[in-house]
């Protein structure tokens, strides 16, 4: 088999390709044209395989080359860097490497969601991108206030400055020439954002509620009246069965604790890097609504809370809820109560 190593780039590629027994027939760079590509890949003849890092833009090559080859590989670019790091780094090598490893099996792959799957990723993502952005605008606006208003003279009645009254407020605040252009531009720009987030939210809803699994994750607690997180939870998972168990699907989300072991000494520090973060913030959120609805997962938090802290409370119990997504989305059945959670012994630390 033809293995095709490609080390892809915004506007060329440089390309490593070998025969069945490693040999290298050739390298070169190309311009990044579907022509180009398509020319280059029927060069080859049947079978073969390409290799190549994800990057950001990895769909766009994807789509263009999936029919042209027998076996499409993509490689995770983090368990990469570990393998493929150098102290002379060259896109010509980096083709090189990534043909050899995809070539003798070691490729450390990663998974390849559909065209749909990818678009509906990126909605939800987009609506992250504006929460963060409405995020710093309300922190622009407290240090705003902070530098110009004592707290003693804001009116006591309301402590968020951005629901209805703190908005009036805001908009007829005596201020300097400056502070006062600043103030408007901010608080136009928050409500341009709160219509932009109610716009995806609407287009989110009208484009997946019909997909089968959105009526099983209904039924499950801190997900019943959701509004985006469901759809952040369904999305960013894609396909479940991806997951041989429950525990590889917390591990993606990253719920589970670093740990630091050697012989007899056992460490365990903070939840891991490597992990989808919009899943992991969306199953912890999704906790705060579910420790609320259901009975025994909030007597669950309460005893965690009484051994650790309300944090890692919150996270176990999102671990919990991620648990409970897992067999609901693998089995497509409704959610079965959780158990409830037996009573601390006398001598329980």
């Amino acid at each position: 088999m033809i293995t095709i190593g490609v080390d892809f780039h915004k506007r060329t590629s440089s390309y490593t390709v070998l025969d069945d027994k490693g040999l290298m027939i050739t390298q070169c760079k190309l311009e990044n044209t579907p022509d180009n590509i398509k020319q280059f890949l029927n060069k080859w003849p049947q079978p073969k395989q390409l290799a190549m890092e994800a990057t950001y833009n990895w769909g766009l090559y994807f789509d263009t080359t999936e029919t042209y080859v027998d076996r499409f590989m993509l490689g995770h670019p983090a368990k990469m860097r570990a393998i493929t790091e150098s102290e002379s780094k060259c896109d010509r090598h980096d083709a090189k490497a990534i043909a050899h490893l995809a070539m003798i099996g070691y490729l450390p792959k990663a998974y390849i969601p559909t065209k749909e799957a990818r678009d509906l990723r990126s909605l939800v993502r987009l609506r992250s991108f504006f929460i963060r952005q409405r995020v710093a605008i309300r922190n622009k606006t407290q240090a705003l206030l902070d530098r110009n208003i004592w707290p003693s003279e804001r009116p006591p009645s309301f402590k968020n400055i951005y629901c209805k009254r703190g908005i009036k407020w805001m908009k007829e605040l005596n201020l300097p020439v400056k502070e006062r252009f600043i103030l408007d531009e901010l608080l136009k720009s928050f409500e341009q954002l709160n219509i932009q987030i109610q716009t995806v939210d609407s287009y989110v809803e009208t484009t997946a509620c019909d997909m089968p699994a959105v009526k099983c994750l209904r039924t499950v607690p801190g997900l019943r009246n959701s509004k985006i997180h469901l759809y952040t939870i369904l999305f960013e998972i894609d396909d479940v069965q991806r997951f041989p168990r429950a525990r590889d699907l917390i591990r993606y989300a990253g719920l589970i604790p670093s740990e630091h072991s050697s012989g007899e000494k056992q460490r365990t520090g903070h939840l891991i890097q490597r992990a989808n973060h919009a899943l992991r913030t969306a199953l912890i959120e999704s906790a705060f609504s579910a420790v609320l609805a259901d009975k025994h997962l909030k007597a669950y938090y309460r005893q965690t809370k009484e051994r650790n802290n309300s944090s890692a409370a919150i996270v176990a119990c999102a671990r919990k809820l991620g648990y409970a997504i897992y067999h609901v989305l693998k089995e497509q059945r409704a959610f079965r109560p959780f158990p409830p959670v037996a009573a601390p012994g006398p001598f329980a630390v």
